[in-house]
């Protein structure tokens, strides 16, 4: 790029507060959704979220207008939208996506990594494990799924690469793991709990055994999901 050539010509301060605004209500958006907070099916209130976030309706539009260009949102007249109810079909397609990038990025990392380096790892682990006994409780096991959910991501954050953690996140978008727990059948929890512990404990030592008991995991979780009824009843 020419040294004389600024990237913001043709801006005002305003509008680039405004995109990087726009940006920002996109990612809090987004995470909602990935966490399970804002559920598929829900409605989006342009005017509501404005007011909540103390800002103009303009930046919530715009994001509103990336997540519908994404397949997120759908969108209707007089501002009238709601997340997108994923089918069997972009459910399938976004757990495969998940399952490839999770062992690809597995397979890149175990031989090397360091303690120090699966740090977040183990706090999540332990995290989840102080919600197993209260797992039955709508809230403890929001708060499991929330770590298993970072527990699964660090392994591609492992990896250093930003555009696989970028495309987990996606995949995640389309299909997170509180979707995959409600529409299949009750998982043996404590089978689930076993596969992370064994997987953390395999990848401290840089064992390949991390790899098989990933992939026996992401297979049983996808068994589960596809035998419930809620994902019978999609379309």
């Amino acid at each position: 790029m020419n040294s004389k050539t600024s990237i913001k010509n043709g801006w005002s301060e305003k509008q680039l507060g405004s995109i990087r605004l726009s940006d920002r209500i996109y990612d809090l958006i987004t995470e909602r959704i990935i966490e399970g907070s804002i559920r598929y099916g829900d409605s989006l209130n342009i005017k509501q979220i404005a007011e909540e976030l103390q800002v103009s309706p303009m930046p919530v539009r715009d994001a509103i207008k990336r997540l519908e260009s994404e397949g997120l949102v759908v969108v209707r007249p007089q501002s009238k939208c709601y997340v997108r109810i994923p089918t069997q079909e972009s459910m399938l397609n976004a757990f495969e996506l998940r399952s490839i990038l999770e062992i690809a990025s597995l397979d890149k990392i175990y031989r090397t990594v360091r303690p120090k380096d699966l740090e977040n790892m183990k706090e999540y682990l332990e995290r989840m494990e102080q919600c197993v006994p209260g797992w039955y409780d709508s809230d403890q096991m929001r708060e499991y799924v929330k770590y298993d959910q970072l527990f699964h991501r660090e392994i591609c954050v492992l990896t250093g690469n930003e555009y696989v953690v970028n495309s987990h996140r996606y995949a995640l978008l389309h299909l997170n793991i509180a979707l995959t727990f409600a529409a299949g059948v009750t998982p043996d929890l404590e089978q689930v709990h076993n596969d992370h512990r064994s997987l953390f404990q395999y990848l401290s030592e840089n064992s390949e055994q991390c790899i098989e008991v990933l992939r026996r995991h992401l297979i049983t979780c996808k068994q589960n999901m596809i035998r419930g009824e809620m994902f019978k009843s999609l379309e």
